[in-house]
């Protein structure tokens, strides 16, 4: 039997047998990709429409 995982719309399968070592690998601990101060400017699409509009007139 295998555990599938999917990734980024990727799809790959880990035998059963190879589990613990892709548990392993995965939980490792990993620096962080983004500076501490960071935050996201998200804007929900209908604000970010009309702030297009705005800014293009």
């Amino acid at each position: 039997m295998t555990m599938a995982t999917s990734t980024f719309g990727r799809q790959f399968a880990v035998k059963k047998e190879k589990a613990g070592e892709f548990v392993k690998e995965m939980s490792k601990e990993v620096p962080p990709t983004l500076r501490g101060d960071f935050h996201s400017n998200f804007a929900r699409e209908k604000d970010l429409k009309e702030s297009l509009s705005k800014a293009l007139k």
